[in-house]
This record gives structure tokens, C-alpha cells and sequence, in this order.
């Protein structure tokens, strides 16, 4: 049952870009962490609501940030830096967004040709497979998608999340117990 659901071409494909693997992960982490808090039997019932409740809507605050900023701004972002970084070469010249590319890189060896037939004639120039450099626009939405992912759930994530669950958590009825300090007079300091 498991090999032919990993090895299914489309399964494949869909795993086979740094967002989609980001929200693959995420979306386990946001079923996973808190179900395995739950499933721990050494911590005490209110405890273990609280911190899944508290995990849950963090992990979903993640997915938020990755599906909602990261992939749309680095994913727009990518095609115009490399615009910028690599003016002569023929695949940001040929390709004004990231989605385009895309697009084309998906297409199969035949439909790829009649395409830049199709640019050719609307741009005038000569675009072939050998100064189409395909591998360089793959990387490079690759490398600006693993930037964004890093940016976006290790410093824009917290930012996000740290106003917000306490309200939602305190309005769901759970509240984080305050550990409680001994009186300072029952404090024996002749230790």
C-alpha cells in the first residue's frame, strides 16, 4: 500500500519544490507535535491541553506565514532578482515571472519548442533549449524559496505567533499556571 502511494509520479512532483516540502513538513508538525503531547501520559491533563492547544496554533501560525508571505513574496521575488543578477542570460529575458517558467519547465519536449517559437515571435529573438538555461532559473527559485522558508519560520513566525496565541488560547478558556513563590520568610537562606 505505502510504495505505490511514494512512488506515484504526482506524489512526486508535488514534493519536488522547497515550498511544497515546507508545507508538507509543517502540516505534519501542526498534526504531529500536539498529538504526541497528548499521547504523553507523564504530564498532567490541563498541562498537556494547554502546550498542544499552544503547539497547534503555532505550527498553524507557520503555515500561515510560509503559504500566505513566504512563497508568494520569494516566489515573485526570485525571477526579479534574477533579472537583475543575470541580465544576458536568455531564461529571465525569455520569462517575465517565475510562474512562467514554471510553466514552460513543465511542458514536454515538443510543447517546449512550439512555446518558444511562440516567445520568439513575440520578442523577436531566438530562444533555443541551448541558451535556455533552465537548470539556473530552477536554482535560483530554489535558493530564494530556502531563504524565504528560513526567513519566514525562524524570525517572522515568532513575531507573528507570540501576540497571538495567548489571546486565543485565554479566550478558548486556558490559561498558562504562573509557577508559585514560596513566602520570603519561610525562605531558609543559611543553606
Amino acid at each position: 500500500m505505502i510504495p505505490p502511494i511514494l512512488t506515484n509520479p504526482a506524489i512526486y512532483n508535488i514534493t519536488q519544490t522547497t515550498q511544497a516540502q515546507v508545507a508538507i513538513e509543517t502540516g505534519l508538525k501542526a498534526v504531529g507535535r500536539p498529538g504526541f503531547i497528548l499521547l504523553d501520559n507523564s504530564i498532567d491533563k490541563n498541562t498537556k491541553k494547554y502546550s498542544s492547544m499552544k503547539e497547534f496554533l503555532y505550527q498553524l501560525t507557520c503555515l500561515g506565514v510560509s503559504l500566505g508571505v513566504v512563497i508568494p513574496v520569494f516566489k515573485k521575488g526570485s525571477f526579479a532578482i534574477a533579472r537583475k543578477l543575470f541580465k544576458d542570460e536568455a531564461v529571465f529575458q525569455a520569462f517575465k515571472k517565475s510562474d512562467d517558467f514554471n510553466k514552460f519547465r513543465k511542458l514536454t519536449q515538443d510543447e517546449k519548442i512550439s512555446k518558444l517559437n511562440e516567445i520568439n515571435s513575440v520578442t523577436g529573438k531566438n530562444y533555443t533549449f541551448d541558451n535556455i538555461n533552465e537548470d539556473l532559473a530552477k536554482g535560483m527559485i530554489e535558493v530564494t524559496s530556502i531563504a524565504g522558508s528560513i526567513l519566514g519560520l525562524s524570525i517572522l513566525s515568532p513575531l507573528i505567533s507570540r501576540p497571538f496565541i495567548r489571546p486565543v488560547l485565554k479566550s478558548l478558556g486556558m490559561s498558562e499556571k504562573k509557577p508559585t513563590q514560596s513566602d520570603p520568610a519561610k525562605v531558609d537562606v543559611k543553606v
